[in-house]
């Protein structure tokens, strides 16, 4: 059996950042490979229990495969004759437990039922069926189960509501002023458009204008114009009329209302984007806009509001934005109530998760009521391990109680299906999204217009632009993956259990994706043992076959991959010298340059700058030899970022960086360029060139911006911090130093956060603030426990943390803090020039005791 077209879909479940490819090019054009057809033509396997589970498989994640675009064409025609006119893209329905099988959006005819935790064993096709989402549309009258439908689907004002004070101030402005009179809060599900419209009309100003006239339509449950109708005559307390139809009725109570009113239809968009209703719900709409006394309130998800009414938008392009790291921090702690464990890292676990949900206000919710009924500890691992299942209530799914239901509402409502349904795929799988996605779609899907599918995606909010990108929430990704990543991981246990006859080297290949996918998840203890699993099964001593050279170089390599992140940087060196050692054997150069670059990298942060040169300047030689043009180009980068590491800031430095930039740029990867850029920033700062290295450094923050790259922008706000300290501007210094360290901890860079910290510190002690700056060295301090391995920084923090004490004074806590400080330095073993710093002051404190001048 060959496997080879389902290896390059599986690797695709790889860390897909930007920064991770050797080309801009290569990391956008990843995604063509998940929207390729594939047809079971691909694959020669004689169970067709397997064959019809891979094909299945493939047309639920996109109807993914390996096809070059010569092979295109054939491959629909191909398709077409299997499955008929109809695209056949499978729901597994138990695939997310927290959806009711009629909600699971099925595009097909057909899919999978009796399936639980992702068993295939007893799975059936059967006919699929669709059940509506809401009441039927043909109320005729109002009955009491009616009216305590209405009463339901009507919610309150939330009582914990964070970060909207001024969106909130906004919309009650609009309302309160004559003209306009329509205001549409859009954006994406779960942003809390419904919670913002409540507290809007809930305002004194706004109850003040309308008084009793202010009326709530829960638009969810009205799925066409006659129902919208119906639910207005209901809410606001008509009486049908013998001979006058319910349009009549309601007409002319606008037209003689005596003062204001105000409508608010929320959730608009499902008789919006009902059926074949749509004409007949704007008519509707665009006439009761006409009556002069009427405002309306949409909420609705998608970027702009219905119709042809001159609505007035609250937040920003895309609709309503996600909230801010610190009120979504205090939210997070009012659902959580008093649960979260007071402990030293506990501050930092929630900015790291808040800043992977990407600060979405139901993830939000969601997430902080587990920490209820389970510590925050547990709360953490539960998203590590299984993403987005913590985000639902135990409860019936609903649009307020599940991530999950709300994303597949969004993917029902919008009819995303097809082609666009594949691209919504193809994005998930790109977490830095599509940057200048005009250019850059046509690339990627050179034989396809897919503009209009865009459009689509963008109407949907499941995902937006930003700087002329494509972008997408971490809630939507995580959702889209968790579907592929458990069937593609059950599917390569199943072949391995079926296939008897499996070749050795593609049981390996399985075996290592499978590793690779679980490090990826975080699941690092499985991932480890999937790897000894098949090193055990290889002879690593004595002569081995070249092909066995490479397993092993990946083996290596996989280790290094899951030891780095856990801070267990010895562990992962070693592992980087055993993959490279492998792939010397196997005559990977290629795979070999590329660790000894990524070994040189974790030598530089290290500051140990001779291994770091020696290893990249051999990195560069291999990727010359192999003809890899962006290879050197990285390397280059590198050597002067040593260069200026090692206080070497001339005009050759400035070349080599420069030229480095210029060849970025020409291969098309924006975020090696703006890391150059900010380099150059550096090396000007050094040499004192200040006015040059702030264009740099906010050259690079702007593209960085642009690409959508945050702890880029983290760094340059730093690097501008340190400026305005060396220009003695330290309230400027001190307020974008205070910004790079809240960005930071947004993401959970605890190392980074601390060392701003380092640095407000210098910035307070400059000053004369003796006490901020204390505090500051302190909490640095504290930050930099749970990483040793940081000798560099935790060396200076001492060293200026005793220059405080010297200057208030305290002269036997600042010799305390000059030892450690030499210690600290002494045991890194290249760190001699700040030895020397703290010996040198050691011996002032020396002088001056001896002289008398000071006492300790």
């Amino acid at each position: 059996m060959s496997l080879k077209p389902y290896f390059s879909i599986i690797q695709l479940t790889g860390h897909m950042q930007m920064d991770n490819f050797t080309s801009f090019d290569s990391y956008i054009s990843s995604a063509a490979v998940v929207i390729q057809p594939v047809t079971l033509d691909n694959f020669q396997i004689s169970d067709s229990y397997i064959n019809v589970l891979l094909f299945i498989t493939f047309n639920t994640v996109g109807k993914l495969g390996l096809k070059n675009k010569n092979q295109r064409k054939e491959a629909h025609s191909q398709t077409d004759g299997i499955i008929g006119d109809t695209v056949l893209t499978a729901s597994i329905s138990g695939s997310n437990p927290q959806i009711p099988e009629q909600t699971q959006t099925s595009l097909g005819t057909r899919f999978f039922t009796d399936l639980k935790n992702n068993d295939f064993t007893n799975a059936n096709i059967t006919n699929i069926y669709h059940a509506s989402d809401g009441p039927s549309s043909e109320v005729n009258e109002i009955t009491p189960e009616y009216n305590s439908m209405i009463a339901s689907a009507t919610p309150a004002a939330p009582i914990v509501f964070k970060g909207r004070e001024g969106l909130v101030k906004q919309g009650v402005n609009i309302l309160y002023q004559q003209s306009p009179r329509f205001l549409a809060i859009v954006g994406a599900g779960g942003m809390g458009k419904t919670s913002l419209a409540l507290h809007i009309i809930k305002s004194n100003l706004v109850q003040e204008k309308f008084q009793e006239r202010c009326y709530f339509i829960p638009c969810e449950i009205f799925e066409d114009a006659e129902s919208l109708v119906q639910g207005l005559i209901h809410v606001m307390k008509l009486t049908m009329q013998e001979n006058k139809s319910k349009h009549e009725v309601l007409f002319d109570h606008l037209g003689a209302a005596q003062g204001d009113l105000l409508i608010v239809f929320d959730n608009f968009e499902t008789p919006w984007n009902h059926g074949d209703s749509r004409t007949a719900v704007q008519n509707v709409l665009e006439k009761i806009a006409q009556y002069e006394k009427v405002f309306l309130i949409v909420t609705m998800r998608g970027p702009d509001g219905p119709g042809d009414i001159p609505w007035e938008k609250l937040g920003d392009q895309s609709g309503i934005p996600t909230l801010l790291p610190i009120p979504a921090k205090e939210a997070f702690k009012a659902f959580a109530g008093d649960n979260p464990q007071s402990s030293d890292n506990s501050e930092s676990q929630i900015d790291s998760l808040l800043y992977q949900l990407e600060y979405v206000p139901l993830a939000i919710r969601l997430s902080a009521q587990h920490v209820k009924r389970v510590p925050l500890k547990a709360l953490i691992k539960m998203w590590e391990k299984d993403k987005i299942s913590i985000l639902t209530e135990p409860t019936k799914p609903g649009r307020l109680t599940s991530v999950s239901f709300s994303i597949e509402l969004s993917i029902q409502i919008f009819r995303i299906e097809g082609r666009t349904l594949e691209l919504l795929s193809a994005i998930s799988f790109l977490p830095d999204g599509i940057p200048f996605w005009v250019e850059k779609l046509g690339q990627m899907f050179p034989e396809e217009e897919l503009s209009f599918n865009v459009s689509t995606l963008l109407d949907s909010s499941l995902i937006y632009g930003q700087h002329e990108g494509l972008k997408m929430l971490s809630p939507v990704r995580e959702h889209v993956h968790s579907r592929f990543y458990s069937v593609s991981m059950s599917l390569i246990d199943l072949i391995l259990k079926k296939d008897k006859n499996i070749r050795k080297d593609d049981e390996v290949n399985l075996k290592l994706m499978k590793a690779f996918q679980l490090q990826w998840m975080g699941e690092f203890q499985d991932a480890e043992a999937q790897v000894i699993s098949v090193k055990e099964g290889l002879n690593e001593e004595g002569n081995i076959s070249q092909s066995q050279a490479d397993i092993l170089g990946r083996c290596f390599y996989i280790l290094e991959s899951i030891y780095y992140p856990q801070a267990q940087y010895e562990k992962a060196i070693n592992m980087n010298l055993q993959a490279q050692k492998y792939f010397k054997q196997s005559e990977n150069q290629r795979a070999q340059a590329d660790s000894m670059r990524w070994l040189g990298s974790i030598y530089l942060q290290q500051n140990r700058y001779k291994e770091a040169s020696e290893m990249i300047s051999e990195a560069q030689q291999l990727f010359q030899q192999v003809g890899n043009e962006l290879g050197v180009a990285e390397c280059l980068k590198k050597l002067g970022d040593i260069s200026g590491r090692q206080g070497r800031y001339d005009e050759a430095l400035i070349g080599m960086i420069s030229d480095a930039q210029k060849q970025f740029e020409t291969f098309g990867n924006q975020l090696r360029a703006a890391e150059c850029l900010w380099s150059l920033g550096e090396v000007y700062t050094m040499q004192e060139k200040y006015d040059e290295a702030i264009e740099m450094t906010l050259k690079a923050q702007k593209q960085y911006e642009e690409i959508g790259y945050k702890e880029g922008v983290a760094e340059c706000l730093l690097t501008l911090g340190c400026i305005y300290m060396d220009q003695e501007q330290y309230d400027g210094a001190a307020d974008v130093l205070s910004n790079a360290q809240t960005q930071y901890q947004s993401f959970g860079k605890i190392v980074d956060v601390a060392w701003c910290y380092q640095r407000l510190g210098i910035t307070y002690r400059s000053q004369g603030q003796y006490e901020k700056a204390k505090e500051a060295f302190t909490k640095a301090l504290e930050l930099f426990k749970e990483f040793l391995g940081e000798k560099y920084r935790i060396g200076y923090t001492l060293l200026n943390f005793g220059y405080l004490f010297s200057d208030m004074k305290d002269f036997a806590q600042a010799r305390r803090k000059y030892e450690e400080a030499r210690d600290i330095f002494d045991s890194h073993g290249q760190l001699e020039k700040d030895v020397d710093y703290c010996s040198r002051a050691l011996a002032k404190l020396d002088e001056a005791e001896a002289s008398g001048s000071i006492s300790e």
